[in-house]
């Protein structure tokens, strides 16, 4: 499910072999923290997350605050000012409600759902519905992999396929282990204040895997 994931393809799985207690609980997305914590910030936002939503042209740079932090095992682009503004030990979440926050959003959610705390993270941070039973049952039948540095594609770029005030698809840019670049769309909608993953008719994170160049997307620049 992580970035070894998208370059190898994601596994199947049926959903009609899922148990019930593979599936049970999941009634999200709840607001991440306090699930009985009532949104009463602005626009229906968690009190505590707060974003200048203002940047709503698509980016033609990566942000200027970008910061690189390692994210179960992968170096993650984060924004001060796009996201994700908490970082808590079990999920990042926070995005800004522009297109830059959901870039952002596109590249961590998908991450962290190949961390130990997978599980609260689709719960919280992927839209429900068929396509989240998917996963969840795809997700657990997974065996844990611990793959090799030199196995894992690195974030080099991204463009804004799609966006609306409630959805959005974006590209990333990876490197091939191999040689060159893939690329792969991930779809987000805001969701009860912040941006949720959109995820494949199917289950998967990724749409498929393809060759790409980097003259066609803007670049991280690390």
């Amino acid at each position: 499910m992580s970035l070894v994931a998208l370059v190898v393809g994601p596994e199947r799985a049926d959903v009609a072999t899922s148990s019930r207690e593979t599936l049970a609980g999941l009634a999200g997305p709840l607001s991440p923290g306090d699930p009985q914590q009532i949104r009463t910030g602005p626009g229906g936002r968690p009190d505590n997350c707060r974003t200048d939503d203002r940047g709503t042209s698509r980016p033609t740079a990566a942000p200027t605050d970008v910061q690189w932090r390692e994210l179960v095992g992968v170096m993650t682009p984060t924004s001060a000012s796009a996201g994700p503004l908490h970082t808590d030990a079990t999920m990042w979440w926070c995005f800004a409600h522009t297109p830059t926050g959901a870039v952002l959003a596109a590249h961590v959610i998908p991450v962290q759902l190949s961390g130990a705390s997978w599980r609260i993270v689709a719960e919280q941070q992927i839209v429900p519905g068929e396509s989240r039973d998917a996963f969840v049952t795809a997700r657990t039948a997974a065996k844990e992999t611990n793959p090799r540095d030199d196995t894992v594609g690195r974030f080099t770029g991204f463009s804004v396929e799609s966006y609306s005030d409630d959805s959005a698809t974006i590209r990333l840019l990876v490197t091939n282990p191999v040689a060159g670049h893939l690329s792969t769309t991930v779809a987000v909608r805001w969701r009860d204040g912040d941006w949720k993953v959109a995820l494949q008719d199917d289950g998967s994170l990724y749409s498929s895997v393809k060759q790409a160049s980097p003259s066609d997307f803007i670049m991280w620049g690390a």
